[in-house]
């Protein structure tokens, strides 16, 4: 990072005293003899002309800037310094806009890393020894203190729990776990204490899997090609071919240097990242970050859309949806017990209650009595009633109606959602039903996707049922669901199949694979995680869904700019090729249609940053 800091001072440094060097050109000062413009040639030009022979030599293709080091070479020979000085100052004021475009130094994997553990409680002989988990042996015994991360993968073989898997599946909802269940490094021991046999450690555990799965996306992803250096082969092409011709019909060496020198790509070349600029610039009015120079070029060929669920599109955290009552309480009634009895627990779906009750303003009593049956329910006595929360496993000997049973089972199977039984002295008395909850102007955002002839799709680590559920309330037909990081990041690789390119708009940890092997990429990046943050192109800073489609309208706005861009550069640049091709034009006047033809570029685009933007 410090070092993109440090080359973009020199560069704009550079600028500056090539600036300097050409106005003292321009009124006549000299040094010894040595035109002040070879300030701007040694400060300019030799570094830009470095630049673009390592890039052609690197991607074996000509690009804007071929004809820029040809056309100053020949006007150093017929002693023009101040066009050579010229070319090579716009050019390298060109690339100082680029550079302002790119993206900074990724640090998702070095995260990554820092989310596993680096001590384990490796139970050996009896005892208990705290160790480096590098030193962790696959059938080593480990225990796991509640809140910890769990630091390999393994079985449990000792107690009962709740995991929050959030991190590596994006479930919304914590998952019980008890002996003989599997459990995954990098997600997090919520409640009690358990034992666990490790099974896959060091290299072979889902979390540094995800580490070195990130580091060879970072390797093998090859940047795209830009919008103007499409055309540069054949514009540097005609250039020199309409320069052979004018040399060839008037023996005139001035006359074919000048046209190289109108014909230089110099506005052709701030075509695209002046447009970019203009749109970062326009994103960033509404909480926008665009950390890729050409994410915005990217996000305009996309044709799918992949969503990851919780987080992204909901709010990924539980909400009381639905009351079902039994017996003599009312619903208020219900929910005011329950709330009460969760004032001390710790479990996400009590924190949810307590939330909905305070909300609507339910009065809430004191809770004495408090227990915790780990990944089962609480207790707890509350206006001399004692309450009972939990899952049916905690509510053995109990007469529960089946069709309660039916009813919260179907709320599991058909809608993904988590349903707490509860009793009050000891009778059944109703169960609460909790699901994560669709964004506002989440269902809008798709309708304009489609309008768009951009198709979204469903991946998610979570539950079908969640998934489907979530999906048929925006009518999205394309949903994948269970899946690993490393199952989205194949599912996007399998949804990139033509001329199909994918967008992935996530939240989590879960997602940082799919984000960075996707072909553009957006971040929640108020609930998001720094690692989903830092593997993105794009980050919606306050988690608004609907400014998903504002940014690809606003690519596609881009592209246009930068088309028009190219179209006035080019333009400009026709009729005064054909004013030097007849001599009408000297070599200084048509270095400073440089300027000119900049200017225009810079005005047009600037326009896409003031005149447009979000509804």
């Amino acid at each position: 990072m410090k070092t993109k800091r440090n080359g973009s001072a020199r560069l704009t440094a550079l600028c500056l005293l090539s600036a300097a060097g050409l106005a003292l050109s321009l009124t006549g000062v000299s040094a010894m003899g040595i035109d002040a413009a070879w300030l701007a040639i040694l400060l300019s030009g030799v570094p830009f002309t470095v630049q673009a022979v390592r890039s052609m030599m690197e991607q074996k293709r000509l690009r804007s800037g071929f004809l820029v080091p040809v056309t100053m070479v020949l006007a150093i020979v017929l002693g023009e310094y101040f066009a050579a000085g010229m070319v090579a100052f716009i050019m390298l004021v060109a690339h100082r806009v680029e550079c302002m475009t790119e993206c900074h130094a990724q640090e998702g994997v070095a995260r990554l890393t820092s989310l596993t553990p680096q001590i384990a409680h490796v139970v050996r002989d009896g005892k208990t020894t705290d160790v480096s988990v590098e030193e962790i042996q696959v059938g080593d015994v480990i225990s796991v203190l509640a809140g910890e991360t769990i630091p390999v993968d393994g079985v449990i073989v000792q107690g009962q729990t709740s995991v929050d898997q959030s991190i590596m599946t994006g479930e919304s909802m914590p998952v019980d776990k008890k002996e003989g269940d599997s459990v995954i490094s990098g997600t997090v021991n919520q409640f009690a204490v358990f034992t666990m046999r490790a099974e896959h450690v060091g290299q072979d555990s889902a979390m540094q899997r995800m580490v070195q799965l990130a580091e060879q996306i970072d390797a093998q992803k090859a940047p795209i090609i830009g919008q103007a250096d499409r055309w540069a082969t054949w514009l540097s092409i005609a250039a020199l071919v309409v320069a052979a011709v004018v040399y060839g019909v008037t023996g005139d060496p001035l006359r074919a240097v000048t046209v190289l020198v109108v014909f230089c790509p110099c506005a052709f070349t701030m075509a695209t990242p002046t447009a970019i600029l203009a749109g970062m610039a326009n994103a960033s009015k509404y909480g926008i970050i665009i950390r890729s120079g050409d994410a915005l070029e990217r996000l305009s060929h996309v044709t799918k859309a992949a969503f990851d669920k919780t987080g992204t599109l909901t709010y990924g955290k539980p909400e009381l949806i639905d009351v079902r009552c039994a017996g003599a309480y009312s619903r208020e009634q219900l929910i005011a017990l329950a709330a009460s009895a969760e004032q001390s627990s710790e479990h996400p779906l009590g924190k949810a209650l307590l939330r909905h009750a305070r909300e609507n303003q339910i009065p809430l009593s004191a809770c004495t009595e408090f227990t915790v049956s780990a990944g089962l329910g609480i207790c707890a006595t509350v206006d001399g009633h004692r309450v009972r929360l939990g899952k049916p496993e905690l509510m053995e000997g109990v007469d529960i109606p089946d069709h309660a049973r039916q009813e919260s089972d179907a709320f599991g199977t058909e809608k993904g959602a988590s349903c707490i039984f509860v009793l009050i002295d000891g009778t059944y008395a109703g169960f609460l039903v909790f699901a994560d909850t669709l964004r506002v102007h989440a269902r809008q955002m798709i309708i304009r996707l489609r309008e768009l002839k951009i198709d979204a799709v469903l991946l998610t680590g979570d539950r079908a049922a969640a998934a489907n559920t979530i999906a048929g309330q925006l009518t999205i037909p394309e949903v994948y669901a269970d899946l690993l990081p490393e199952d989205k990041m194949n599912r996007i690789a399998e949804l990139e199949t033509g001329k199909n390119h994918v967008c992935m708009i996530g939240d989590g940890v879960n997602d940082s694979l799919a984000l960075k092997s996707a072909y553009v990429s957006m971040a929640m990046g108020g609930i998001g995680s720094d690692i989903a943050t830092n593997s993105a192109d794009i980050i919606l800073v306050d988690d608004e869904v609907r400014k998903v489609s504002y940014l690809f309208q606003l690519s596609k706005k881009v592209i246009k700019k930068i088309r028009s861009n190219v179209f006035i550069s080019m333009s400009i640049n026709f009729w005064f090729i054909l004013l030097a091709a007849l001599g009408l034009l000297g070599i200084v006047e048509g270095s400073m249609i440089h300027i000119i033809s900049a200017l225009f570029v810079v005005l047009n685009s600037s326009a896409l940053s003031t005149t447009w933007g979000l509804d």
